[in-house]
């Protein structure tokens, strides 16, 4: 835009403005971060000067100079409808009047304005509309696809009115009364969709797209690292040649040193066996002369070789590395793949997802995979404390009354065992992130955050109370206390520390679930699950559960509880209504303490009848 002159507007706010030098005519919306060419030289423009714009009759005039005395008009109607007008309140449009919205009506589909939507609440009939902010509203708009509500069955050709949470599938009468007639908990497709225009849906894409944007960031956080450390291996292999090649150099002075020294040694033992051409004269006269019976003597003297130096023969092995040597080393590459590792997105359900979780519990059956018993050599009879599940699907346990830590794969396979200084009373820890660890004391208010990588604490948080049981989201540590959970933003350098109330009397280990806490209250015998500020949002109890202790949840928010007294593992639903014992007495489980750890669709139960036994499951 050069040389703006003429301008006017519309009923919406937006801006039309005449350029003399570009012969152009700008639309700039009403919020002034867009534009829009809308007329240009080739449609005649002239020098542009005045507009106008008959908000009656929607009709834009713009005045044209040619060669700066005639004058023509151009009369263009506008016909496009901007999508600002969705910002503006539907009601006080609808009375000719421009004010801004702030709320979305999801069941009026219509935008409402600060003053129009205290008057939309005040009806009784609109009261249980669902209202969104006009912000959620445009990132909804956004994605939300142009699908026809009557969608017709491939197979059977027949309107889909049905839906099947089992397999996910919207389905026609005829699929309900073929291939899904085994599936329970079918219903009407009007029925399943039911309070799905909210803002839900937004949440838990926002919550997918987090956790994809946690993946990429983790992605290239590790090729940040691996360049890098690539780029201080090149340093390290330039530095290791040139010592090579000072080395080479060193070793070939040394060499030639020695060649002369032995060149002139020689030449001496020449020079002092001939001596000088006046003695050997004067010998020969005297010899001739004195000594003629010696005559044979002096011809044997004569005839003795005399070494005469030519030329410098190399050693075979210098004269191949002068003649085929092409490099002076190599360096060898180790390849290493960075794999993205994407997130497993979250379907939008309906409120049918208490029966969808019901029927998960029921079908949840548990396979022996391995059974590992801690009994290496350099154990030397300990036994294990704790132990999480890597990254790299590797094990890791903490040996009490050591600094030891011992590792082994998934299959069961001893790897090594890791020497941590001054973590003797570690009891309790928890992943952070692929390279870090938390770790806690139980009789300590400190946490110390340890890297697998270089082997050594990074930092230390000291708490109010003595710190038990941790768990982490990736961005939050929450630990344990006497009274309270705590609560760590690891994303700020202040490792600001917050609360949550505890309302029970004795806590050892939680989980986080997304925005859930769940942990177990050994004395009541009492599994619950709180909001992320401790409002309770259930509780369950049982017989069949005694002295409740580790706990651990699946993507689905399924709660897992070991059970010292009881010697046995729960399921719980995620809305804490159904159980399931999948593990009890019969299968071994005996000894003072079973605690659980959860990875994807692969879990962990550490029995402890001799403290020194790890049985994984699928």
């Amino acid at each position: 835009m050069m040389f703006p002159v003429g301008i006017t507007t519309d009923k919406y706010g937006n801006a039309y403005v005449t350029c003399s030098i570009t012969n152009k005519v700008l639309v700039i919306l009403a919020d002034g971060k867009q534009n829009k060419e809308i007329l240009k030289a080739c449609d005649g423009l002239v020098v542009p000067r005045a507009i106008y714009n008959d908000k009656s009759e929607n009709r834009l005039f713009v005045c044209n100079v040619n060669n700066g005395m005639a004058f023509s008009y151009f009369v263009c109607t506008t016909q496009w409808q901007l999508n600002e007008r969705s910002l503006h309140c539907g009601p006080c449009d609808y009375k000719h009047e421009t004010n801004s919205a702030v709320k979305w009506c999801v069941d009026c589909t219509e935008a409402l304005c600060s003053t129009c939507f205290d008057v939309h609440k005040s009806y009784k009939i609109l009261r249980s509309h669902t209202v969104i902010s006009i912000g959620d509203h445009n990132v909804l708009q956004g994605i939300i696809l142009d699908l026809s509500e009557a969608q017709r069955c491939d197979l059977h050709d027949k309107p889909s009115e049905y839906f099947c949470p089992l397999h996910d599938q919207v389905v026609c009468i005829k699929c309900i009364q073929t291939k899904h007639s085994q599936c329970t908990g079918w219903l009407p497709i009007t029925e399943a969709a039911d309070g799905v225009k909210s803002s839900v849906a937004k949440e838990t894409i926002g919550q997918d797209l987090d956790d994809v944007i946690r993946s990429v960031e983790v992605l290239i956080d590790s090729h940040d690292k691996e360049r890098l450390s690539n780029e201080n291996v090149c340093k390290n292999l330039k530095d290791e040649a040139s010592k090579v090649v000072q080395s080479i150099i060193k070793r070939v002075k040394e060499l030639e040193t020695e060649f002369v020294n032995t060149v002139e040694v020689q030449h001496q033992d020449v020079t002092d066996k001939i001596g000088s051409r006046t003695i050997i004269f004067l010998s020969i006269r005297k010899i001739s002369k004195e000594l003629s019976g010696h005559t044979e003597k002096v011809k044997s003297v004569t005839e003795e070789p005399i070494a005469v130096l030519k030329e410098i023969q190399l050693s075979a092995p210098v004269q191949s590395f002068l003649s085929e040597g092409t490099v002076l080393c190599h360096v060898q590459n180790d390849s290493k793949h960075l794999a993205f590792q994407p997130t497993k997105l979250h379907k939008v359900q309906s409120h049918i997802a208490a029966s969808v979780s019901k029927l998960t519990i029921q079908k949840i059956e548990l396979q022996k995979v391995v059974k590992i018993d801690i009994n290496h050599s350099e154990s030397k009879g300990m036994r294990i404390g704790n132990a999480v599940i890597l990254p790299n699907k590797q094990l890791f346990f903490k040996l009490t009354e050591s600094n030891n830590f011992v590792i082994y794969t998934s299959a069961g396979e001893f790897v090594r065992y890791l020497t941590v200084t001054d973590n003797l009373s570690c009891n309790y820890m928890t992943i952070v992130d692929t390279e870090r660890l938390a770790f806690s004391y139980g009789i300590s208010r400190k946490v110390n955050i340890f890297n697998i990588l270089r082997q050594k604490s990074e930092k230390e948080i000291t708490f109010r109370e003595q710190c038990y049981g941790l768990s982490c989201d990736g961005k939050k540590l929450y630990a344990v206390g006497e009274t309270v959970i705590f609560c760590v933003d690891l994303t700020d350098e202040r490792l600001c520390i917050s609360s949550v109330p505890l309302k029970v009397d004795y806590v050892v280990f939680l989980s986080v679930n997304g925005d859930k806490l769940y942990y177990a209250d050994n004395k009541k015998d009492t599994v619950y699950c709180c909001n992320k500020n401790g409002k309770e949002i259930w509780s369950f109890k049982q017989e069949i559960m005694k002295f409740p202790d580790g706990i651990a949840t699946d993507k689905y928010g399924n709660a897992y509880v070991t059970c010292k007294t009881s010697h046995n593992v729960l399921v719980i639903s995620a809305d804490g209504k159904h159980y399931k014992e999948i593990l009890n007495a019969f299968d071994g489980l005996k000894g003072k303490s079973h605690i659980l750890r959860q990875i994807r669709e692969m879990f962990t139960c550490l029995q402890y009848s001799k403290w020194t036994s790890v049985i994984m499951y699928n």
